[in-house]
Order: C-alpha cells, then sequence, then structure tokens
C-alpha cells in the first residue's frame, strides 16, 4: 500500500476503524496479527464504519468480529490514521484507516472469522517483520513507542 495520491481524483472514499492489540504475558508483549483472507497479507482487524460509529467503535466491533477478543482498553493517546488507494471492482477507491491501541486479556483465545486464514501473537521485532504494508510497519512502530513512553 502507498500513501495517498492527490493527482487524481478517486471514485469513491471509504472510512474505517482499525486496531493495534497487544497483550503482556510471561512471554513479554506480543501483538495480534491477522492473515487476510483477500490477498493472504499481514495486518490488523479493522473494517469500515457503520451508519452513525465512530471509528473507535467500529475498531472495537470489528476486534470482536473478526477475532472474538473484547478490548480490556483503549490508550487513550494513541490515534494514528493511514491513507491508501486500491482498485476495487473497476473503481479507485480512496481509503483512510483510523488505527486505536487497545490491550486484551492475555488468556482469551482467538476466534477468527471468515475473513481470515490465520493469527499469530509476536513480539515486536518479529510483528514488524511480519506485516506486509509499510503503512501497517509505521503504526506498529508508533504503538510500540507509546506503550514504551506509558511504561508498558
Amino acid at each position: 500500500m502507498s500513501s495517498i495520491s492527490r493527482d487524481f481524483r478517486a471514485d469513491s472514499k471509504e472510512i474505517s476503524g482499525g486496531v493495534v492489540v497487544f497483550r503482556e504475558g510471561s512471554d513479554g508483549r506480543r501483538y495480534l496479527l491477522l492473515r487476510h483472507a483477500n490477498g493472504g497479507h499481514w495486518s490488523f482487524p479493522k473494517g469500515h464504519l457503520e451508519k452513525g460509529e465512530s471509528a473507535r467503535d467500529a475498531a472495537a466491533r470489528e476486534l470482536t468480529e473478526e477475532t472474538g477478543l473484547k478490548h480490556e482498553r483503549f490508550l487513550a493517546d494513541f490515534r494514528e490514521r493511514v491513507h491508501y488507494t486500491y482498485q476495487g471492482e473497476g473503481a479507485r477507491i480512496e481509503k483512510a484507516v483510523v488505527y486505536f491501541l487497545a490491550s486484551v486479556n492475555q488468556f482469551t483465545p482467538v476466534s477468527l472469522s471468515d475473513e481470515h486464514l490465520d493469527y499469530e501473537w509476536l513480539p515486536f521485532g518479529k510483528a514488524v517483520n511480519k506485516l506486509t504494508y509499510d503503512n501497517d510497519v509505521e503504526i506498529l512502530r508508533k504503538a510500540e513507542g507509546e506503550l514504551g513512553s506509558h511504561g508498558y
């Protein structure tokens, strides 16, 4: 994925809410990555906003729908936006994803939706190497920095 280019007009625009999920346990901090069935890329839980829904509410809903997990808490200071374009059904789509950072209980099992092929809980260095898109790597780096600044 690439940053949005202003050299063209998109046929439509989308907004999604996403969440960088982490857990703390005896094996340290781990981040949840999902392998998407559509393309096989590794990323974070995310999805379209429903009518009247905030980006944060969408992120929480998508986390539960895609993984069966419920967030314990969102880190209030973390809110990052990513822009990119993609080709969808003959139209160029301009997309913005607003990402949040949330912790989950380390003992709650993941239950994947049909939208995903696999998942992994990975430490930061391995997660950075597993993510498919540079935008997601940057979001993860910011999340790791945010957690460090809060003493996690």
